[in-house]
C-alpha cells in the first residue's frame, strides 16, 4: 500500500519494526512498496484483465481509526475515502471484494499480549462492518498462527518479542476478539447486510515421518493441533483448545470461561478460509514443547519436494489435497475457499526481466496444486468454493523485505512499472477455457501502470520444464501472506477467486505438470 505516513494514518507495529535497523533483510521497509495507495485503480484493472472474478485485500486498522492525543480512536476520513474508493472500483469491475480486517499491522500503541487489545479490535470491527455494508465476505484475521508465533515468541516479525509462551497469550486474545466480533456482526448487521464473516487459517500439511510408527502419527496430529487446531478447534469444533495443546502446555495455556467457549464454538458465518503453500514430515520428540520435530527430509534423506526460493517452501502438491480433506472431515464447514496459495521462484530476484517473466516454475506449481484440489473435490466431496492465488504483485515480504517475489505480476520497485508474468497469462487462459462465472455470488460462501489486456500464450502455458529436485517450516507463511504491512496492503492482498468445476479439471489436464503427487 505504501503511503505509511500520509493522510492521517497512524504508525503500526510494522512501521516501527521495519524502520528499526537490523529487523528486515537489507533494512527494507514497506514505506513505498508497490505504492498501491496511488496505483490501486490500475492494479484493480489488471486483476480484471487477467480474468479473475474476486479481489482479496485488507484494511489498515491504523489508517481507518486513528488514536488522538486524548487517547480516543476516531475515524480517519481520508482512510475511509481510500477504502471506499478501492471497494467501489472492485465492484464497478464486476468483481467480489474479499476483505480482511487485520493483516498484522497493529496500531503501534496496542499489543496482542495485553487484554485491552480485544475490545479495541471489536470497536474497529464494528466500525468497519457499519461503514462498509457493500462488503459481503469478511475475514477477521489473517494467519493468527504466523503473527502470534513469529511476532510474540520467535521475535522475527513485529513487534519482535521473544517468549516461550507469548504466542499462546496472543492467540488467546485473537480468539476472544474474533468471537466477540462475529457475535457483534450477527447481532447488529447480519440480517441487514447478509455477509459472511470468517477467519483465515494457515497450515502446511504434515505427514508422519515413519508411517508405520504410532508415535510419529501422534506427532503429526500434534502438528495439526498446534498449528491449525489451535484456532480451528475452538471455532469449528469444541469452543476450546485441542487435546495435544492442553497436555503439552498445561498451566501455560490460557483458559476460556464457559461463556467464552459457547461464544467461540460456531463463531463463523460462511466458508472456511484456508492458506496453504507447502508440506513437511514430522517425528515424535518428547523434548520439544509441541511434542514433535518437523523435517523436510524423509527417512532416506530425500527432500519432500523441490525447494522454491524461500527455505520453508517445498513444493508438495498433495499437501493441499490432504489439508482440504482433513478440514472437510474434521470441521465439516459449509464451504472452503483457498485464500492463499503460491510460491516464489528460485533465483527470481537476480534474474533479468525477460527471465523473470517466464516463470515456468510458478506455472507448474499452480497447475499441480489446482489439480490436487480438484481431486479432493471429486474423490472426497470437499465443498471447495473458490481459490485465490498468492499474489497479484511482487511485494514487501515482511522480514524478508524484497528478497523474494511471489507475484504473477513483476514489479519494478524503482519505476513502479508492472509486467505480467507467464503465470498471469496462464491463469487468464485457464479461466477462459474453464468458463469461470464472473463474479462469485455472495451466497457461494454461507509493463506500466497503463497496459493493454494481456494476450493468452500459445501452446501449453509455461511449458512443462522439469524443476531440479530439491523438497514450509516453522516460519510458516508469514513471509508470503496475503497482505503485507499496511504500507503494502492493497498490492499484496490480491487476488483471484475461481469457482472450481469439471471445466477447470479438464483445462488443468490440457498440459501435464512435472510435479506428481507424493
Amino acid at each position: 500500500e505504501g503511503a505509511w505516513d500520509r493522510d492521517g494514518r497512524q504508525k503500526s507495529i510494522w512501521d516501527v519494526f521495519s524502520q528499526s535497523p537490523g529487523n528486515t533483510n537489507n533494512n527494507d521497509t514497506g514505506n513505498v512498496a508497490d505504492n498501491f495507495y496511488d496505483l490501486y485503480e490500475s492494479d484493480v484493472q489488471l486483476v480484471r484483465e487477467y480474468g479473475f472474478n474476486s479481489f482479496r485485500y485488507s484494511f489498515s486498522w491504523s489508517r481507518l481509526l486513528v488514536l488522538g492525543n486524548d487517547g480516543v480512536r476516531r475515524p480517519n476520513p481520508k482512510g475511509v475515502e481510500f477504502y471506499k474508493n478501492l471497494t467501489r472500483s472492485v465492484l464497478a469491475k464486476n468483481m467480489t471484494p474479499v476483505v480482511t480486517l487485520f493483516h498484522w499491522d497493529l496500531p503501534a500503541d496496542l499489543d496482542w499480549l495485553d487484554a485491552s487489545v480485544v475490545p479495541a479490535f471489536v470497536e474497529y470491527a464494528d466500525f468497519a462492518f457499519k461503514t462498509f455494508p457493500e462488503v459481503k465476505q469478511w475475514a477477521t484475521f489473517n494467519e493468527p498462527w504466523t503473527f502470534c508465533a513469529l511476532g510474540y515468541s520467535y521475535g522475527v516479525h513485529a513487534p519482535g518479542t521473544t517468549s516461550t509462551y507469548g504466542r499462546f497469550t496472543c492467540g488467546h486474545h485473537v480468539l476472544q476478539a474474533h468471537a466477540k466480533a462475529v457475535a457483534l456482526y450477527r447481532q447488529k448487521y447480519l440480517e441487514a447486510n447478509g455477509a459472511n464473516v470468517g477467519i483465515v487459517l494457515n497450515y502446511d500439511w504434515t505427514w508422519p515421518l515413519n508411517a508405520s510408527d504410532v508415535a510419529d502419527h501422534t506427532a503429526a496430529q500434534c502438528s495439526h493441533d498446534f498449528w491449525l487446531g489451535w484456532f480451528a478447534d475452538p471455532i469449528y469444533l469444541t469452543g476450546d483448545y485441542p487435546d495435544c495443546m492442553k497436555q503439552r502446555l498445561g498451566e501455560h495455556l490460557p483458559r476460556f470461561t464457559a461463556e467464552e467457549k459457547a461464544m467461540l464454538k460456531g463463531s463463523v458465518v460462511g466458508p472456511y478460509l484456508m492458506n496453504t503453500y507447502a508440506g513437511r514430515y514430522t517425528r515424535w520428540d518428547d523434548t520439544s514443547l509441541e511434542g514433535h520435530a518437523p523435517t523436510f527430509r524423509d527417512r532416506n534423506g530425500s527432500l519432500i519436494g523441490p525447494q522454491a526460493a524461500s527455505e520453508w517452501l517445498h513444493v508438495v502438491p498433495e499437501a493441499i489435497k490432504m489439508q482440504l480433506q482433513y478440514v472437510h472431515e474434521r470441521y465439516n464447514p459449509s464451504g472452503i475457499i483457498i485464500t492463499e496459495n503460491g510460491c516464489d521462484v528460485p533465483n527470481e530476484q537476480s534474474m533479468y526481466l525477460e527471465q523473470a517473466l517466464n516463470d515456468t516454475f510458478r506455472v507448474n506449481f499452480f497447475r499441480a496444486y489446482l489439480e490436487q484440489a480438484m481431486q479432493a473435490v471429486n474423490e472426497s466431496g470437499v465443498p471447495l468454493r473458490g481459490y485465490f492465488a498468492w499474489s497479484l504483485l511482487d511485494n514487501f515480504e515482511w522480514s524478508d523485505g524484497y528478497a523474494f517475489r511471489f507475484g504473477i505480476t513483476y514489479v519494478n520497485y524503482t519505476t513502479q512499472q508492472r509486467f505480467p508474468k507467464a503465470s498471469a497469462h496462464w491463469f487468464r487462459s485457464l479461466i477462459q477455457s474453464a468458463g469461470v462465472p464472473q463474479p462469485i455470488p455472495p451466497e457461494a460462501g454461507e509493463g506500466s501502470t497503463t497496459r493493454a489486456p494481456p494476450q493468452a500464450p500459445t501452446g501449453a502455458p509455461g511449458g512443462a520444464e522439469e524443476v531440479p529436485p530439491s523438497g514450509k517450516s516453522g516460519s510458516g507463511s508469514g513471509s508470503t501472506s496475503s497482505s503485507s504491512s499496511s504500507s503494502v496492503r492493497g498490492s499484496s492482498s490480491v487476488i483471484v477467486a475461481l469457482v472450481l468445476g469439471m471445466a477447470v479439471h479438464a483445462a488443468l489436464h490440457s498440459s501435464e505438470s512435472p510435479w506428481r503427487a507424493q
